[in-house]
C-alpha cells in the first residue's frame, strides 16, 4: 500500500463525507438536523477542496467529479459573500455597533468590561448578561449608559449600552416562546434609527430549532412594520445557509457581511471551522463602512463590531 493510495482513500471518504453532508443541507427544510448541517456550507467547500486536490493527484477522476458537484454545490451558496456589492455611504455620518455573547459560565468580567471600554462603539450589545456581570458594568465607570435590558437579576439576559444620552430603549420580546429582545432608537446624523437586538433558541432540539425560528419570523415582522431604517444585531443561532435565516432576509434586509467574506463568531478559537451565528442586518436605507469579528473577552463567540452608514 503506497502512501499516495492512501490519500486517495482518505480523500474519498472524505470527499463522501462532504457530499452526504451537503446532501443533508439541501434537505434543510425538512429536518432540524439536516438544518444544522446546511451551517457548515463554507467547511464543506473547503475540506472538499482538499478532497479534490488528492483525488487530483491519484487521477481518480470518476470520485473527482462525484465530489466536485457538491464542491459547486456549495461554492454557489457561498460565494455571495465574496463577490456580492456593498452599497456606497451619503454623507459623514457614522453609527459604531459592537455586540457580543458573553457567555453567562464566562467570569472574565475585566476582560468584557475592557472590551466595552476600548471598542470606542456607540452602542454596545450584550447577550448572556448575568447579574454579577451587570454589577460589574455598573460600577466600571465606563462612557456609557445602559439604556434598557432585562431586569437586573435576571439569570442570564441582554443588556443595550450607549454612549450619546439621548438614546432611548425599551424591552420587548419575539415569537410564542418570548425570548427578551431590546429595541433602541437612536439617530445616525439627523436620520433616526430603531436597532433590535435580541438572543435566539440554539436549535439543538426539535422544538428549539422551531423557536428560533418563530423568533426570526417575529423580527421579521418587525421589519414590517418599521416606518424609520432599522438595524437588528445579535446571536441569532442560525448561520446565513439557515432557511430561517434566508426568510429573515426577504423581510427587505441586508446581511453587513455580505460582500466581505466568509469569517466565523463561534465558537471563538475555532479557526476555519467557525461559523457565522452572531450577524447584524440592516434596510438598504443603509450600509456598512467597517465589519469585523473581535476578541471574544472569555466568551465561546467572537464580538462584532460594524459600522453603518446611510446609503447613497
Amino acid at each position: 500500500m503506497t502512501a499516495r493510495w492512501s490519500v486517495g482513500i482518505t480523500a474519498v471518504a472524505v470527499g463522501l463525507g462532504t457530499m452526504i453532508a451537503t446532501a443533508m443541507s439541501l434537505l434543510s427544510r425538512t429536518s432540524w438536523l439536516f438544518d444544522i448541517a446546511a451551517n457548515f456550507r463554507f467547511q464543506y467547500l473547503w475540506i472538499g477542496g482538499l478532497a479534490l486536490a488528492a483525488l487530483a493527484w491519484n487521477r481518480w477522476w470518476g470520485w473527482f467529479g462525484l465530489v466536485a458537484l457538491a464542491a459547486v454545490i456549495n461554492l454557489a451558496a457561498v460565494a455571495p459573500y465574496w463577490t456580492s456589492s456593498i452599497a456606497e455611504p451619503a454623507g459623514e455620518a457614522r453609527l459604531h455597533i459592537t455586540h457580543l455573547n458573553t457567555l453567562a459560565s464566562n467570569r472574565d468580567f475585566d476582560a468584557i468590561i475592557d472590551l466595552i471600554r476600548t471598542s470606542q462603539s456607540d452602542l454596545v450589545f450584550l447577550a448572556e448578561v448575568t447579574p454579577a456581570l451587570q454589577d460589574a458594568i455598573a460600577e466600571a465607570d465606563l462612557p456609557y449608559a445602559a439604556v434598557t435590558g432585562t431586569p437586573e437579576r435576571t439569570r442570564i439576559g441582554i443588556l443595550a449600552l450607549a454612549r450619546d444620552q439621548s438614546a432611548t430603549g425599551r424591552l420587548t420580546n419575539l415569537g410564542v416562546s418570548e425570548v427578551p429582545a431590546v429595541l433602541v432608537n437612536t439617530t445616525l446624523g439627523d436620520q433616526p434609527v430603531t436597532i433590535l437586538s435580541f438572543h435566539t433558541s440554539s436549535p439543538g432540539e426539535e422544538h428549539r430549532a422551531a423557536d428560533r425560528d418563530d423568533q426570526l419570523a417575529a423580527a421579521a415582522s418587525l421589519v414590517d412594520q418599521r416606518d424609520v431604517p432599522m438595524v437588528l444585531v445579535g446571536d441569532f443561532n442560525a448561520t446565513p445557509w439557515t432557511p430561517a435565516f434566508r426568510e429573515l432576509l426577504d423581510a427587505g434586509l441586508v446581511d453587513a457581511q455580505r460582500g466581505r467574506g466568509v469569517a466565523g463568531s463561534w465558537p471563538a478559537g475555532w479557526g476555519p471551522f467557525k461559523i457565522p451565528i452572531d450577524h447584524l442586518l440592516h434596510t438598504p436605507e443603509l450600509t456598512t463602512t467597517g465589519f469585523e469579528f473581535g476578541p471574544s473577552a472569555g466568551s465561546d463567540h467572537r464580538s462584532l463590531n460594524v459600522t453603518i452608514a446611510p446609503a447613497a
